[in-house]
């Protein structure tokens, strides 16, 4: 009876921690985006902060390379960059891995697999001050910032050829 009634609380206190958190993603859109202090991928000594792209649209991804759906994605960032670069979209993806030196790895790999070259910002968040601040509801999770530094839309999981155009519409909007 006692294991039973631990279990059933165990239950109840997930679902709690769930709700709060899906509700605290939703109440995010139209709300300022939290700005972060973060090193490059790379660069390790060149930090960037959100404010870095004051007047942006800012496609904010946060991803780890063990998450197959953001493996899956990374190519679609590499052509909307392509695509929006003229037009006032920076892409800002910001690894929540423990070990940087794996997502380095990862995105070596992908440039060698998909012959093209990385052409957005990676930053490096060790201390997971990013996910503690957005409290993603899984990974991956995009973030779009409008140029005033405002959560326009939040996109939890990860980009296909096929769901893309999704994305791509939201942007546009944004850019007009």
């Amino acid at each position: 009876m006692f294991i039973k009634l631990v279990k059933i609380s165990l239950i109840a206190f997930a679902l709690i921690v769930c709700t709060v958190t899906f509700a605290y993603a939703i109440t995010m859109e139209g709300q300022p985006a939290i700005d972060f202090k973060l090193p490059g991928l790379f660069d390790t000594s060149k930090v960037y902060s959100l404010s870095d792209f004051a007047g942006k649209v800012v496609l904010l991804n946060i991803w780890a390379s063990w998450c197959t759906g953001c493996q899956a994605e990374m190519p679609e960032f590499i052509s909307l960059a392509d695509e929006f670069k003229d037009k006032g979209l920076v892409i800002v993806a910001a690894s929540v891995d423990n070990n940087a030196a794996k997502a380095v790895d990862f995105l070596k790999g992908l440039e060698s697999k998909t012959g093209k070259n990385l052409n957005f910002t990676v930053l490096y968040d060790k201390d997971k001050k990013i996910a503690n601040d957005y409290k993603p509801r899984g990974m991956p999770a995009t973030y779009l910032i409008d140029k005033t530094g405002k959560i326009a839309n939040i996109f939890p999981g990860s980009f296909t050829t096929a769901n893309i155009g999704t994305l791509k519409s939201a942007i546009g909007a944004l850019l007009k």
